[in-house]
């Protein structure tokens, strides 16, 4: 009895691999309703993942959308969108216009600048991808989140960023940074706040460094009279951070002294410039892959992570 049980078991088990064999079906060939939209671990582009939802209405949809946000993403090769950090207070109705408010925590005025701007973009152009969706608002305990200028985002749509998928193009946002040039002595520094551009290709610490060995000539509306304290031969080859301290590994350029301006100036501008950015504490330095004792001909010990210099910026 037990034997004649079994036959049509295997039979009916091979058929239904025969069955799989012919469909051919791969996770790659799946078809999806809809895209989540995550991040990248090296944060700087979002990933979709796809996506079958359960829920058929427009507003069960913002908040399942929402749910599956915050949840571990099925790829362990992408982050989820700051929700680690925030979470959501709750999300309005959506207008006869189609637009919608969502209210986080006051967690996410503690994501960094650049996440910031991505999961925006994450966000909003998953929503917006519900049928009655066109438009997406942040609020942040019920208070509209600002740009730097201090001005409403509003609600935003896909077409407010720029897709990403490859690294080629990019969301934008301009950003407030401080940089640190050389005054007229070129042996104090001069703290300058100024609005950069960030496009998400690069880090905004390669950003700040950048525009440092670029020098101030290139930064519109600056009146002081400062002065560049980097060669601009200087390149970036690497710069990462970890435990709040920013490695950068620059090409030998670096310790090429520019006539008039003094080594500590040149040092601190770029570590002072740095340690502005909220999730730098200190900076360790390297030249084509090596740690050196000093910095070029001077005897500022160079091999140790450095701390902000205050006491060389001019009031």
């Amino acid at each position: 009895m037990r034997n004649k049980l079994c036959i049509p078991f295997l039979l009916c088990m091979l058929c239904m691999l025969f069955m799989l064999q012919l469909s051919g079906c791969t996770d790659s060939e799946t078809e999806y309703e809809y895209q989540l939209y995550y991040i990248n671990k090296a944060g700087n582009q979002l990933v979709p993942e796809g996506y079958n939802a359960y829920s058929k209405e427009a507003y069960s949809l913002v908040g399942e959308f929402l749910d599956a946000l915050a949840s571990q993403p099925v790829s362990k090769d992408v982050l989820t969108p700051g929700f680690d950090i925030m979470r959501v207070i709750g999300y309005s109705d959506i207008t006869q216009e189609g637009y919608v408010t969502v209210n986080f925590s006051m967690d996410y005025n503690n994501l960094p600048d650049i996440k910031e701007i991505l999961c925006r973009a994450a966000i909003v152009k998953t929503l917006c991808q519900i049928d009655g969706v066109n438009g997406v608002k942040f609020e942040v305990e019920s208070e509209p989140i600002k740009n730097s200028a201090g001005e409403d985002f509003g609600y935003m749509s896909d077409e407010t960023f720029v897709d990403n998928m490859r690294g080629e193009t990019a969301y934008k946002q301009t950003i407030s940074v401080s940089l640190y040039f050389a005054n007229n002595s070129g042996r104090k520094l001069v703290k300058l706040p100024v609005n950069v551009t960030f496009d998400g290709t690069i880090s905004l610490e390669q950003l700040v460094v950048q525009q440092l060995i670029n020098g101030p000539q290139d930064i519109d509306n600056v009146n002081q009279n400062v002065q560049a304290t980097l060669p601009n031969k200087t390149i970036i080859n690497q710069i990462t951070v970890r435990e709040q301290i920013c490695y950068i590994d620059l090409s030998i350029d670096f310790l090429t002294a520019l006539p008039g301006i003094s080594r500590e100036a040149a040092l601190y501008s770029v570590v002072n410039s740095l340690v502005e950015l909220p999730e730098i504490n200190k900076v360790q330095f390297s030249i084509d892959g090596d740690v050196i004792r000093y910095y070029g001909d001077s005897q500022i010990v160079f091999d140790v992570p450095l701390e902000r210099n205050l006491e060389i910026v001019k009031e």
